[in-house]
């Protein structure tokens, strides 16, 4: 009876007649030196994975000899079982996805900023928004060997999986201020699951995927991105160098359109949001929150220019930034150090919700000025209305002095009117700005 199940079951397993697929054999020697904290500078976001494979190519096989420990390995599989790729392009996932988690964990591990996170379940809808790099893969080859186990005994299938798995993946990256395509390049995955597991062949495609990621992630072209150039960041005046800029002329009042022309749309990653020309030299004011680690963004004028501009210094404790820009300007608005009055009518600018609305104008008073216990920095409050987008902008007073900076709405409350404002004395004070005349 024992010698015919034994023949039986020989008989069986020798009806499977495929056999391995050729895994190829990586070239690729890549460096895994973690990029040092000081040195990450630019924010990156994982775009999307697309299935790119030909329709009709061989992606898996469970061979009649298995590479990888099963028992009764593909015991039932009769013929040939090569899986074949049946689909067009397929997408695969983003940042949110399970393959943004691996992504994430894989890059941040090496020492590269991933914006967001993706287990952050508050934080999905803003990731891409502070990203100046964005990460698309088209996986191009897959090729696997895979086990599926059966019971030793009577054969019944087990579901659980080993083997090993091959992919190529080629790599795009999008500078999202210029909406260029930055780098591409192309990097191989591998990984082996020795012991049957349950989902083996998703754990297996998630660890080749890793893998792929990680010598991308290696490459030089990449971590010079991730470096950049410098950008001070100092938590006191003295570790800055002084910026000297000439103050603005006198004036008795508002002059909306010198105002308007000083003002400009701030674009990073997705979002955007204000700043504001001061001198005569193309530095400009924001809030560092706005730029956040990108070393570059964009910027859009009142007169439909989009230029350039780099960030040479910033507070992000006070939340401010200067950038530099190659424009210049013969007549720099008048800068107010010292503090307005109470119930001062005053006005703000920017551009809020959308990139359409810039230059926006907004009238309020000085409603109070606040002090936060927890961080000890002051505030001016206005009921001049800001929303997102206004970060960074300008609070003038009626002669059209600089008087402040938008920052946010009054935290925790849902009311309008209670917006705050940085005073512009602080801005100079903490990135070390001189006045000339």
């Amino acid at each position: 009876m024992y010698k015919f199940l034994l023949v039986l079951l020989l008989f069986l397993a020798g009806c499977n007649t495929t056999k391995q697929m050729v895994i190829p054999i990586s070239s690729e020697k890549p460096t895994f030196s973690k990029i040092k904290m000081k040195e990450s500078k630019t924010n990156f976001a994982l775009a999307k994975i697309i299935n790119d494979i030909d329709r009709g190519d061989p992606i898996f096989a469970f061979p009649a000899k298995s590479t990888t420990k099963g028992s009764m390995c593909n015991y039932m599989y009769q013929g040939d079982t090569t899986i074949t790729y049946g689909g067009g392009k397929q997408y695969l996932g983003d940042w949110s996805s399970e393959l943004g988690e691996v992504f994430y964990e894989t890059l941040t591990s090496m020492g590269y900023n991933v914006a967001g996170d993706p287990s952050d379940l508050f934080n999905q809808n803003n990731v891409a928004n502070s990203a100046e790099y964005l990460i698309g893969g088209r996986i191009m080859k897959m090729s696997g060997n895979f086990c599926h186990a059966h019971h030793w005994w009577d054969g019944r299938p087990l579901y659980t999986y080993s083997g090993e798995l091959y992919v190529q993946i080629e790599w795009s990256v999008l500078n999202t201020l210029t909406k260029d395509i930055v780098l591409k390049k192309k990097t191989s995955g591998y990984f082996k699951q020795d012991n049957p597991i349950k989902n083996g062949i998703a754990v297996s495609f998630d660890n080749a995927f890793a893998n792929a990621a990680e010598k991308f992630a290696s490459i030089n072209s990449m971590r010079k991105l991730a470096t950049g150039e410098q950008i001070k960041t100092a938590g006191n005046s003295s570790d800055l160098e002084t910026v000297s800029i000439m103050q603005g002329q006198e004036t008795k009042n508002f002059n909306l359109e010198n105002v308007q022309s000083k003002v400009v749309t701030i674009r990073i990653g997705r979002g955007h949001g204000s700043g504001f020309f001061v001198g005569n030299k193309g530095y400009l004011l924001t809030n560092a929150h706005v730029v956040g680690d990108a070393n570059k963004v964009r910027i859009l004028t009142n007169q439909g220019l989009e230029i350039d501009a780099v960030v040479i210094s910033k507070n992000k404790v006070r939340d401010v930034a200067i950038l530099k820009t190659p424009l210049g300007n013969n007549n720099p608005l008048k800068i107010k150090l010292t503090m307005p009055k109470i119930t001062d009518q005053v006005y703000a600018v920017g551009t809020p919700i959308k990139e359409t609305l810039n230059t926006t104008v907004t009238r309020g008073i000085i409603s109070a000025f606040r002090r936060d216990k927890t961080s000890n920095l002051n505030f001016i409050q206005s009921d001049a209305a800001i929303s997102p987008g206004n970060s960074g902008g300008p609070l003038f007073n009626s002669k059209g002095e600089v008087i402040g900076i938008a920052v946010a709405k009054y935290s925790g409350s849902s009311s309008e009117g209670l917006n705050l404002f940085i005073p512009i004395k602080d801005a100079f004070k903490v990135l070390n700005i001189k006045l000339s005349e």
